[in-house]
């Protein structure tokens, strides 16, 4: 990243007393289409053990109340990264596409950006999938394949937001098929991916002989070989892990491939796990771990890819205790692990129920280093620390949380009250949003989650005050460009993806310049 940069945002943050010596390292792991329910430490019906992941909710507190920001991909990576809800920034609906331009903007703090400016060494070393800026032929900038030199320099990555080092393939099932380092490609793309070579492949440019189930066996090793490097180094490490699993394509590499001899999925998900364990094993091995804080997570629920009629049959129950999966809006679509460990400094096997997104990373990073953020800055974001210290509140971390699904529609929740901007899931389990037109259920949905956590029962018309007053928190949480305390912010337009004639019910969702 552009150092000049990085002194600015330095003298913007109001570092704290903690010296570098007594700063802990931070690891973030970040499972790939992976809902609570595929842990075994918060399902006693997943079927397969998680015995790394157990661990780490053994030692540490497991927050059983967690939510992605999306039920998709790069918007929460989005969220993670910025403590910012995704659908503030340009992306209202969907991911970021293959050759698009960075989704971060240049002016945007970050998390790897936060932690750089307090003195720490930052390594990302997995999927981006927040865009890049393409070099084009003869110069420039471009986002048509035919029009890119590969050979060029990759602008607007990890390295141009906070991370010293960077290594990764980006999007696993996405062209170009090739390593890259810091902002290179390796290799020469001499080859071309065919589409559907394995399932959600797309055709596209390659290296020759590219091996998909290779990827997260690297990732792994180079994690566990990046923690070992830092042994007896005075400065402080914070190392970022988006795993590429076991999002498609559903690769398992060496004694993985057929270990449990049901299925590639669930082969992939015991190598997702092995690969946690490359982590642990490095901080245990050198002496690293109890001046480390890991936090485990994932960003979105399970994708039906895994076939979980056939992984029920084996026993393996992925989605039993939340309604939907990956890109809903129910809670199967965002409801996600979430991990935190600090031997000595965070309780053993403790849990809370708040509620919180992945958005509290940044806040509860800053926290940790006794630094202030700027007030443009983290605009959804809250602190986990009070809690994962063990502090007694009176009242929760958050007055309210926002979900957002796949296609872009709006659910809140307070308290135990949800209320959903859409008939059906919102994404991509039934009834999608065509289909619940079709059975003219109605445009709100409104669950009691205390007393229905699978969301059958629709309260939207016996309770007509409390959808009102979500409404008015959601408007509110538009108008400010924040859900925390401090000035109001700008959203980068309006969250636009609200059917009219919700709007036409609550005006005040509608963007006030439109009413004006």
């Amino acid at each position: 990243m552009n150092r000049t940069r990085t002194l600015a945002i330095s003298m913007v943050l109001l570092t704290g007393t903690l010296s570098a010596k007594t700063n802990p390292n931070v690891i973030v792991i970040l499972g790939d289409d992976m809902g609570i329910d595929s842990v075994s430490a918060f399902n006693p019906r997943m079927g397969l053990k998680t015995p790394t992941i157990d661990r780490l909710a053994d030692e540490g507190m497991s927050f059983t109340d967690a939510h992605s920001t999306s039920g998709v991909c790069s918007p929460t990576r989005y969220g993670l990264l910025t403590g910012r809800y995704n659908w503030r920034s340009r992306l209202k609906r969907g991911i970021v596409g293959k050759w698009e331009r960075p989704l971060i903007a240049d002016s945007r703090l970050t998390l790897p950006e936060l932690f750089m400016a307090n003195g720490y060494a930052t390594c990302m070393i997995g999927k981006w999938h927040l865009g890049w800026h393409w070099t084009k032929k003869g110069g420039g900038v471009t986002q048509k394949l035919a029009e890119i030199d590969f050979t060029q320099p990759i602008k607007g990555g990890p390295n141009s937001h906070g991370f010293d080092y960077y290594y990764g393939d980006d999007v696993p099932n996405w062209p170009p098929y090739a390593w890259r380092e810091n902002e290179r490609l390796l290799g020469t793309l001499s080859a071309q991916m065919k589409q559907g070579a394995m399932v959600g492949v797309n055709a596209g440019p390659s290296v020759a002989d590219w091996d998909f189930s290779a990827v997260l066996l690297e990732y792994g090793k180079r994690c566990a070989d990046y923690v070992r490097g830092r042994k007896g180094k005075e400065q402080p490490f914070f190392l970022y892990f988006p795993m590429p699993s076991p999002h498609t394509p559903i690769a398992p590499g060496g004694k993985f491939n057929g270990i449990t001899g049901i299925s590639e999925y669930a082969d992939f998900l015991v190598e997702t796990d092995w690969a946690v364990g490359e982590i642990v094993k490095a901080l245990d091995e050198t002496g690293q771990a109890d001046n480390t804080v890991v936090i485990f997570t994932c960003d979105n629920g399970p994708s039906p890819k895994a076939d979980f009629a056939q992984l029920d049959q084996a026993g393996i129950h992925l989605n039993v205790n939340w309604r939907g999966w990956k890109a809903d809006a129910y809670e199967g679509g965002h409801r996600v692990p979430f991990i935190v460990r600090w031997p000595g400094q965070i309780k053993a096997n403790s849990r809370s129920d708040e509620t919180i997104t992945l958005t509290d990373i940044m806040a509860t990073c800053a926290d940790l280093l006794g630094t202030d953020l700027p007030v443009n800055a983290a605009e959804d974001s809250v602190s986990l620390l009070p809690v994962l210290r063990g502090e007694k509140r009176e009242k929760p971390l958050h007055d309210i949380v926002i979900h957002h699904s796949g296609s872009g529609h709006f659910a809140i929740r307070k308290s135990q009250w949800k209320l959903l901007l859409c008939r059906g899931s919102g994404g991509w389990s039934p009834p999608r949003e065509a289909e619940a037109a079709k059975k003219k259920l109605p445009m709100l949905q409104l669950y009691d989650l205390a007393s229905d956590p699978k969301e059958t029962e629709n309260l939207q018309a016996k309770h007509p005050g409390k959808v009102a007053e979500l409404a008015g928190d959601l408007a509110k949480a538009f108008r400010d460009g924040r859900t925390t305390p401090g000035p109001r912010q700008n959203n980068e337009g309006w969250p636009n993806t609200i059917p009219k004639p919700i709007v036409e019910k609550f005006p005040e969702l509608a963007d006030p310049k439109m009413k004006s």
